[in-house]
């Protein structure tokens, strides 16, 4: 295997591997480690069946079932995510996926099954070297707060598009919510990341409506710094995989009106644990 680092603080390429096949604990080992310390992975020309992806994915946890596909009486770790004239693109904004459930997923698989003929690219930036770019007496106050999240009407907007009437009133009447730190200590790196988590923040526990979201705004104007991202321009049958416990990606939309379908998974789970603890 080859692993190509894409920026300084985010990012690699791993060529030189058939993931299709079973691999022996010496490479999942490799690319464990190449996660770890690239934060997002991507591997070009692996065309796998969905066994071959639930498979690849398990190396890293056992695989999830999605809220709303739950709600939906499933029980299917897969889930199909596509993009056309009639469903326009749903995630161009940074966020880590479901964060309001209690033990929110700690790795994302994905494999881009159609892309459009420009565009769609995704962006993944660091929430380490986020959280490391603001200054100590602030990080002090950081290090101490909560976040109050819950699915929010972006989600109920998003199922809604996809689902029909329904299916978010299911999700929030079993996932109502959770508190986790604003910054979250990665269980196994120890270092602090700044849990960003979209638009599923109601607000900072303890802080007033205008603190909070004079805090939020802040915080979220650091994602925007270049520096901390990297971005991939998707072929067909690319698959990604991005560690979510210190990591924020964002889908871009200006594909809108092409079509463009990718199938992803998460695995593993964990309550985030706050750094000041």
């Amino acid at each position: 295997m080859q692993v190509t680092p894409l920026t300084p603080h985010i990012g690699a390429e791993i060529a030189g591997i058939d993931l299709a096949a079973e691999l022996d604990e010496s490479s999942a080992d490799v690319i464990r480690a190449a996660l770890k310390e690239h934060l997002v992975l991507f591997f070009r020309d692996q065309d796998l069946t969905d066994g071959e992806h639930l498979r690849f994915a398990s190396m890293f946890g056992a695989p999830n079932v999605f809220p709303a596909t739950r709600a939906r009486g499933l029980d299917e770790p897969l889930e199909w995510i596509e993009d056309t004239a009639e469903s326009p693109p749903k995630t161009d904004l940074w966020h880590t996926d479901v964060a309001f459930l209690a033990k929110p997923p700690d790795v994302g698989v994905l494999s881009m099954q159609l892309t459009p003929p420009v565009g769609g690219d995704t962006m993944w930036l660091s929430l380490y070297a986020a959280y490391d770019a603001v200054s100590p007496p602030l990080r002090s106050l950081l290090d101490t707060l909560e976040q109050d999240l819950h699915p929010g009407p972006l989600l109920k907007e998003t199922l809604e598009l996809q689902f029909g009437s329904g299916i978010y009133e299911r999700v929030a009447k079993e996932f109502a919510g959770a508190r986790h730190p604003l910054v979250r200590r990665h269980p196994e790196t120890g270092k602090p990341a700044l849990f960003m988590c979209g638009r599923y923040v109601k607000g900072l526990v303890g802080l007033t409506e205008l603190e909070s979201d004079t805090l939020l705004e802040l915080l979220r104007r650091g994602l925007d710094e270049p520096g901390i991202q990297c971005r991939w321009k998707w072929r067909k049958h690319d698959l990604a995989v991005w560690d979510e416990r210190c990591t924020n990606h964002r889908a871009l939309g200006d594909h809108y009106p092409a079509h463009r379908l990718v199938r992803r998974c998460t695995v593993g789970e964990g309550v985030p644990m706050m750094m000041a603890r």
